[in-house]
């Protein structure tokens, strides 16, 4: 068990370290190594990118497009400040370094090819409207990540810190690791089977009718809504719930209400049966 959850949380504890330093004031912001460019300065002649980092507290809407397209507005402090990285296929959003306190925000639209990743590092909004083949999710801080529409043969989801993913759509599998006060809202998400790690009091929903497979530590909660075969290994007070959907549930009820329905029309046709002999007899 103890395995299971080291390797699960492994893979983001470094990125999550990554992202509390980003979210010092003092320091200086990278992606790749790179500081980023303001927009005018972007070089976007060449191919468009198939995932997206945001390493800032702003808000950066995806719409899908064949061609990568960028527009910035909000706050002229804000957006004077964004900057781009653009390197191996991923376009990263960050801010320049300044002593200066600025409070707005930015609102980065873009438009480019369904995305595979997304990673969120800070406090900062990422909506998408579609994930498409083996879609990779991150989200470290305190940030918020939402996608419309996800259609992949696998689904890759890190949470570590506060942060919150909103995502609906299907895939194949998933893989979700969890680590601190962070929550996965995937009711609308079905998969056919799931790997899932919890350490902390993170909380995590999704779909399934497959096979599920849970490591908890702490006083997280999973839950599954599906006819899902469940497994789970826990330490503390954290607990795997398996539930059928509702509409399900009130049609495995209606036969018995329809039953119970049955029997009481009886019991009182019988009632006043009695009601009317007794009736005719005193007559």
């Amino acid at each position: 068990m103890f395995h299971k959850i080291i390797k699960g949380i492994a893979p983001i504890a470094g990125i999550a370290l990554a992202a509390a330093i980003a979210g010092c004031g003092d320091m200086d912001v990278t992606i790749d190594g790179e500081k980023g460019v303001a927009l005018a300065e972007l070089d976007m002649s060449g191919d468009a990118p198939e995932s997206l980092v945001l390493a800032s507290s702003d808000t950066v809407i995806i719409k899908d497009g064949s061609k990568l397209d960028i527009d910035v507005t909000g706050d002229s402090d804000a957006v004077g400040l964004v900057r781009f990285t653009l390197k191996d296929g991923t376009l990263g959003v960050l801010r320049a370094k300044t002593d200066d306190k600025v409070s707005g925000t930015a609102i980065v639209n873009v438009t480019m090819p369904s995305p595979r990743s997304l990673t969120i590092a800070g406090s900062g909004t990422i909506e998408a409207e579609s994930m498409s083949d083996k879609a990779d999710i991150n989200v470290l801080g305190a940030g918020n990540v939402s996608v419309a529409k996800v259609t992949a043969t696998s689904a890759d989801v890190n949470i570590a810190g506060s942060g919150m993913l909103t995502a609906a759509g299907s895939a194949e599998s998933l893989d979700l690791n969890v680590m601190g006060s962070g929550s996965a809202d995937m009711s609308g998400f079905k998969v056919e089977t799931a790997d899932v790690t919890v350490a902390g009091s993170g909380e995590a929903s999704f779909a399934s009718d497959g096979k599920v497979e849970a490591s908890i530590v702490g006083s997280g909660t999973v839950t599954v809504i599906g006819r899902a075969k469940c497994e789970v290994s826990s330490m503390g007070s954290g607990k795997l719930v398996c539930e059928t959907p509702a509409e399900e549930s009130a049609e495995e009820a209606a036969p018995a209400d329809k039953q119970a329905a049955k029997k009481s029309a009886a019991t009182k046709k019988k009632i006043a049966k009695k009601s009317s002999a007794k009736k005719s007899r005193k007559a």
